[in-house]
C-alpha cells in the first residue's frame, strides 16, 4: 500500500490521503489532528532532513562472468598443485546467485600477482578517477558548480591518506573552505551511513548542497591477498583441519564481491533545488550489536587483506534489521505495510533471504536487490548508490511512495534511511 508523505508545496506540507482515520482522537492523545471531512489522521512528522536530486554511477570496463572466475580459481590450485576440491571452487562460485561482475584489475596475472604498494596505489587512482567521472555528472546534471557544494563526503574500504575527496578537490574547482567527510570502517552499511549523515549535516544547514561519493575495488584482492591467503591455509589444511571453514569463506567472499562506484548528491530543504527533489530523507537510524565485531569485516594479512563474512551473520539478520527499522518507522507513525519500495543492500543470498523473511518482503520487493546482487555482485558501500541510480534514471521510479534505503556492515551494525519518493 502507499502511505504517500506529503505532495504539493514542501514548507504546507498538505496530504494527499491520510494514513489512517479515525472518528474522533484517542482521549488525550496529540498525535492526531482533525481533517477537513471532519474525521482525524496522523500528524505528519517534521520537514525532511534533505532531497535526493540527482545520481550519478560508473563501473569498470573489464567483466568476468562467474565461470571465469572460479576457472581463475581453479587454474591457481592446479599450479601450485594445492589439494582442495575442484568442484567446491565451483559449486560456491554458482551458490551466490552472481551471474558476473565488473573488475578494475585484470585477473591475467592471478597466478604472478604484482606488489601490493603498486595495486594499492592503482587502486587509490582508479577511485579519484571514477569519483571524478561521477562528481563531473552530478554537476552537470544539476547545473551547479563546484564552489556551490560546501560538503563532500566519501566512503571506501581502499586505504588512502589523504582520503579520496580530498585527491578529487585537486582535480575539480572546489571551494578552499569546502568541508571533508571521509568516513571508514563501514564496509557495505558505508552508502547509507554516508546518505544518513550529509542528511543529518544538511538538516542543520539547510540552504546547503552536499555530494556523497563511494567506490569500491574489491578485485583489489585478486591481485595477491587472496593467492597468497588460500594457498597458506590450504597447505596447512591437513595438519589443521579447522581451517577448512576459513577456506571457504575466503572462496565464497572470492566469489561475491564486485567493483563499482556511485555517488548522489543532496540539498537542504531550503535550497533551490529542493523541489527538484527525486526522493527526500525523512527520518534515519543507527544499530549495533554487542560482540559480533567478528563476523563481518576485512583482516590484515601478511600479504594484504582478508575479507571477512561468516555464516553465522544471517542469525542476526532480522532481529537486528527490526531494530533499526521499527522504532524509525514508529517515530513517523508508519509501519512496515506502509513501506512501498525496499532499497536493500543484498550482501548475499542468505542475508536477503533473511531480511525478506523477518518482514514478509514481496518478490517485487527484493527484485532491486537480487537484481544488482546478481548482475554486478556486492560492491560493498557503493551497491546501495549504484541501485538508486538505476532507479533514479530508470522507466519505473517509485511515485508518490514510502521507501526505505537499508544496509549492514562490520560492528555487526546497521543503517536504514526512511525515505519518501516524489
Amino acid at each position: 500500500m502507499s502511505g504517500g508523505f506529503w505532495r504539493g508545496d514542501r514548507r504546507s506540507l498538505s496530504r494527499d490521503q491520510p494514513h489512517r482515520r479515525r472518528a474522533e482522537p484517542p482521549p488525550g492523545s496529540s498525535r492526531y489532528v482533525p481533517t477537513r471531512g471532519g474525521s482525524f489522521m496522523l500528524k505528519p512528522p517534521t520537514r525532511p532532513k534533505a532531497h535526493i536530486v540527482a545520481s550519478a554511477s560508473s563501473l569498470p570496463a573489464t567483466y568476468y562472468t562467474q565461470a571465469e572466475l572460479a576457472e581463475t580459481i581453479v587454474a591457481f590450485l592446479d599450479k601450485h598443485n594445492l589439494d582442495f576440491s575442484r568442484q567446491l571452487v565451483a559449486s560456491l562460485f554458482a551458490n551466490v546467485r552472481v551471474d558476473g561482475r565488473h573488475f578494475e584489475f585484470s585477473v591475467s596475472n592471478f597466478c604472478a600477482p604484482p606488489t601490493i604498494a603498486h595495486s594499492a596505489a592503482s587502486a587509490v587512482e582508479a577511485c579519484v578517477a571514477h569519483s571524478e567521472t561521477n562528481v563531473r555528472t552530478l554537476l552537470a546534471d544539476t547545473g551547479l558548480c563546484p564552489r556551490d557544494i560546501s560538503l563532500i563526503a566519501s566512503v571506501t574500504l581502499t586505504p588512502a591518506v589523504p582520503s579520496i575527496e580530498a585527491r578529487l578537490m585537486n582535480r575539480i574547482d572546489f571551494g578552499r573552505s569546502t568541508r571533508r567527510m571521509p568516513l571508514a570502517g563501514l564496509g557495505c552499511m558505508a552508502g547509507v551511513a554516508g546518505i544518513n549523515r550529509v542528511a543529518d549535516y544538511l538538516a542543520g544547514h539547510p540552504d546547503e548542497a552536499a555530494i556523497l561519493i563511494s567506490c569500491e575495488l574489491s578485485s583489489g584482492l585478486w591481485q595477491g591477498s587472496v593467492q597468497a591467503d588460500l594457498q597458506k591455509m590450504i597447505t596447512r589444511l591437513e595438519g589443521e583441519p579447522q581451517l577448512y571453514g576459513e577456506i571457504v569463506m575466503a572462496i565464497v567472499t572470492a566469489a561475491l564481491f564486485g567493483d563499482g562506484s556511485g555517488a548522489v548528491m543532496l540539498v537542504g530543504d531550503e535550497h533551490p533545488l529542493a523541489d527538484r527533489a527525486v526522493l527526500s530523507v525523512i527520518d534515519n537510524r543507527s544499530n549495533w550489536v554487542p560482540d559480533t565485531a567478528h563476523i563481518m569485516g576485512l583482516d590484515y594479512i601478511d600479504e594484504g587483506m582478508r575479507n571477512i563474512l561468516r555464516p553465522e551473520v544471517k542469525t542476526f539478520v532480522g532481529e537486528a534489521l527490526a531494530d533499526v527499522i521499527l522504532p524509525m518507522l514508529a517515530e513517523s507513525n508508519l509501519a512496515v505495510a506502509d513501506i512501498d519500495h525496499w532499497t536493500l543492500h543484498p550482501g548475499g543470498p542468505k542475508i536477503m533471504d533473511a531480511a525478506e523473511h523477518a518482514f514478509k518482503l514481496s518478490e517485487a520487493m527484493m527484485r532491486p536487490s537480487r537484481d544488482i546482487l546478481r548482475d554486478l555482485g556486492n560492491i560493498s558501500s557503493a551497491t546501495v548508490l549504484v541501485m538508486l541510480d538505476r532507479i533514479m534514471r530508470g522507466g519505473d521510479r517509485p511515485t508518490n511512495r514510502n521507501g526505505l534505503l537499508v544496509a549492514m556492515g562490520p560492528g555487526f551494525s546497521q543503517e536504514a534511511t526512511l525515505v519518501h519518493w516524489h
